[in-house]
């Protein structure tokens, strides 16, 4: 045998169905596939808010990019001005 014993009276015995526990199921199936719809439509909303929200980083990301870019130029522009007046007011004195 293999290790495990159905007794006989299992065996022969009927499964128990009727309309109302039929009902019961069919309910609970029927909820359950219409909160699987609702979640897959959220989860789709979900991400396309979450692909805009990323085009929106990435151009903030850009922008940031540029300014910095364009103050750093500004900065240098203004070493090289700091230095030159440096210069100019040392030979006048």
């Amino acid at each position: 045998m293999s290790g495990i014993e159905i007794p006989r009276a299992a065996k022969g015995k009927d499964t128990h169905v009727c309309a109302s526990c039929m009902n019961a199921v069919t309910q609970t199936f029927s909820h359950f596939q219409e909160q699987i719809k609702k979640l897959r439509s959220e989860k789709v909303n979900l991400q396309e808010e979450m692909k805009k929200l990323r085009k929106v980083g990435e151009e903030q990301r850009r922008v940031m990019a540029e300014e910095i870019r364009a103050l750093k130029e500004e900065v240098a522009m203004l070493k090289k001005v700091s230095k030159s007046l440096k210069e100019s007011v040392g030979s006048v004195a």
